[in-house]
């Protein structure tokens, strides 16, 4: 059985090299194969430096430029992960039934969802180069989160300044929300997970609630926070359950 260091080193640099555009199948099989070695080694007492002969991060790069980049792959996700941003969106305006569009949103969209995208990718291979703790990680995941968030806050506070060229009614409102779901849906059916539907779901609550009751703004804004605190939670639980289940098939 490895040692937690060595766990937490195998993790991060299947981290970085997915991150990096790497087959995710090409990356399983070497981390398994170096899971292997690593074991045997400890057993002679020999540090992860020892056995790859160099830093971590030296061994991080170096598989980088040796492995083959996975640009099928890559060109197949992005377009999805576009789509998913736009659904979510245009998914709570559309809710509240005010969904309109500026000449700005349309053409900064685009441009603020591959921004977004790099900073993920951004940070999680700086997480995974650099061996980031849990708590250095889930610190460093909130930040990126904020300046995603505050980057498309921006974006749709420009219908503060500007005057839509498409407003719709309730029909076209429905249809949105309609279309955004179904988005939804097909990003669990691909991915396999219930994540890209359970987490609109907790973080449209509020906009439900604004559209078909007469509670208060303040009343809402609470809600939104707890709906948001506990897409969070739920994360951090999926990420704990799915170590412990990792530990355990180890030990088996």
């Amino acid at each position: 059985m490895l040692s937690a260091k060595s766990e937490s080193f195998i993790e991060n640099l299947r981290l970085y090299l997915v991150t990096s555009g790497k087959k995710e199948k090409e990356v399983n099989d070497l981390t398994e194969e170096l899971k292997d070695h690593l074991i045997e080694s400890e057993k002679h007492g020999k540090s992860i430096e020892g056995i790859i002969d160099c830093t971590p991060e030296q061994y991080m790069d170096s598989l980088k430029v040796e492995m083959k980049t996975d640009y099928k792959g890559i060109f197949k996700k992005l377009p999805f992960y576009f789509i998913w941003i736009i659904a979510y969106l245009m998914m709570g305006p559309a809710i509240r039934n005010h969904f309109e569009l500026n000449i700005v949103q349309v053409a900064g969209l685009p441009i603020s969802a591959i921004i977004g995208f790099f900073i993920y990718v951004f940070f999680l291979q700086r997480a995974g180069k650099k061996q980031y703790s849990k708590k250095k990680f889930f610190l460093g995941s909130m930040f990126a989160s904020f300046c995603v968030i505050l980057l498309f806050m921006i974006l749709l506070g420009s219908a503060i300044f500007l005057e839509p060229f498409y407003k719709a009614n309730t029909t076209g409102n429905w249809t949105v929300v309609a279309i955004c779901t179904s988005i939804f849906i097909g990003g669990a059916l691909w991915t396999k997970t219930w994540f890209p539907i359970w987490m609109p779901s907790l973080l449209f609550v509020s906009d439900f609630l604004s559209r078909f009751t007469n509670l208060n703004e303040e009343t809402l804004l609470i809600i939104s926070f707890v709906s948001f605190i506990l897409v969070f939670v739920f994360l951090i639980i999926s990420v704990l359950v799915a170590e412990k289940n990792k530990r355990i098939k180890g030990i088996s």
